[in-house]
């Protein structure tokens, strides 16, 4: 038929290998789950990490799971990707992303550990330093680095 295209063989195993170098790159970076179960004695929902490291978190701090019963939470499993958390019974789906978001608190300090944090102050130096012309560039001795020169 003209006008339609159909996918070789050759293409959607390219477009299959790319699926799997992206999952496996987010396996990487991205936690998962590898266990997760209900402990009603200390009423937290218990979640092991690939990584090896684990946390756990109060059903009630999340609204989907408040009024929970301790039946109903430990019915517990992990998605397939292994990149959240579901109760079939509550229909809830939670994600462990989310999950570590809220739990450490990551918008609020996070980017201040990481330089990203946006203040007055520093808005007022890059004006400072816009009106300078901007960031000085990098110089470079013509020695420097040389075969035969002292730093070679």
């Amino acid at each position: 038929m003209a006008g339609t295209a159909e996918p070789t063989k050759v293409g959607l195993e390219d477009l299959n290998q790319a699926a799997i170098r992206r999952a496996r790159e987010a396996d990487r970076i991205e936690p998962r789950a590898q266990g997760a179960t209900y402990d009603p004695k200390r009423d937290l929902v218990l979640v092991t990490l690939t990584s090896g490291f684990a946390f756990g978190f109060p059903p009630q701090a999340l609204d989907a799971l408040q009024g929970a019963t301790g039946e109903e939470l430990s019915q517990v499993r992990i998605s397939p990707s292994g990149d959240g958390l579901h109760w079939d019974g509550l229909d809830v789906d939670v994600s462990l992303t989310g999950l570590m978001i809220q739990a450490l608190n990551l918008r609020e300090w996070a980017p201040r550990i990481l330089g990203q944090i946006r203040s007055e102050a520093k808005a007022r130096a890059a004006r400072k330093n816009g009106m300078k012309g901007g960031r000085p560039r990098t110089r470079t001795r013509p020695d420097k680095g040389k075969a035969g020169t002292p730093e070679g």
